[in-house]
């Protein structure tokens, strides 16, 4: 894969704010996904992703291979050696993981054998599917795999995280996310044609994010459509040329349902079909 000079200038800037998570899947996509901060971790993700994101894809700049190369990372000793952020956990199933809390600092997984998924990447699953499918369905069965990544590319806005979200203390939150904001106004996030900030009422809180049109530049704050009631909210920006969307919507790791997803897609397709 040929990386852009706006994402090789990326990880630049990421180096100079000290900030060593950038994200995951297509680089070179048309579609960008925005959540709110890594969800539960382990201690080896926390060492083996979000610690080495920027440097692993470093290393992509150096040895650049293409997303159908890579190999899957189950049933295979060398699990971390395999790992990419071009495609995270390659050989994920299309169903969504069980999860049980152990004690305070320990989170298992009950259905593992199956190697599932989270609900906020079964989510995007879906919606990407839904926009890229002659009809906006998503076809997926629990013995496919999870593939988004080769038509998207997914970060947070913040980089703090932690076993439950509620546990992070909003002063870390809030520090992490300013250092993150020059990430946000670069080249490289303002070049998607679809952006997508599934972060529910999380903005919200942070004042910092309560304009998006501040945080990617290019979207007016007068050109907006709220959308209210069956089957769901979202605030939908279009850019000062009108090719480009941006759309917030709720927090994919919250219940959804799929015509919402629907509404979503559709929107985005009008973007994307009009390229």
């Amino acid at each position: 894969m040929e990386f852009k000079k706006d994402f090789v200038d990326l990880l630049t800037l990421a180096k100079n704010c000290g900030q060593t998570y950038i994200g995951h899947g297509n680089p070179n996509s048309s579609i960008l996904i925005v959540a709110n901060e890594p969800g539960t971790v382990s201690k080896d993700l926390i060492e083996n992703d979000l610690n080495l994101n920027r440097t692993r894809w470093e290393n992509n700049l150096n040895d650049p291979r293409e997303m159908s190369e890579l190999e899957d990372v189950f049933g295979n000793s060398d699990f971390w050696g395999r790992f990419n952020p071009l495609w995270p956990f390659k050989g994920q199933r299309f169903v969504q993981e069980r999860k049980k809390t152990i004690s305070p600092d320990r989170v298992v997984v009950l259905n593992e054998a199956k190697h599932p998924t989270s609900r906020s990447w079964y989510q995007s699953q879906k919606l990407v599917d839904m926009i890229y499918n002659k009809d906006p369905i998503c076809l997926k069965h629990s013995c496919d795999s999870i593939d988004f990544f080769e038509r998207a590319f997914i970060t947070d806005f913040s980089a703090v995280y932690g076993l439950h979200s509620h546990e992070i203390s909003r002063e870390a939150r809030f520090a992490s996310i300013m250092k993150r904001l020059p990430l946000f106004g670069s080249p490289f996030f303002c070049h998607f044609p679809v952006i997508i900030v599934a972060s529910g009422h999380y903005i919200h809180n942070i004042d910092l994010l309560n304009d998006l049109t501040k945080v990617f530049p290019g979207f007016s704050p007068n050109k907006i459509e709220r959308i209210t009631g069956d089957p769901g909210w979202m605030n939908v920006h279009t850019s000062d040329d009108g090719k480009r969307i941006l759309v917030h919507t709720k927090h994919f790791a919250s219940a959804i349902s799929d015509p919402y997803l629907t509404a979503i897609a559709l929107k985005c397709r009008e973007i994307l079909n009009a390229q």
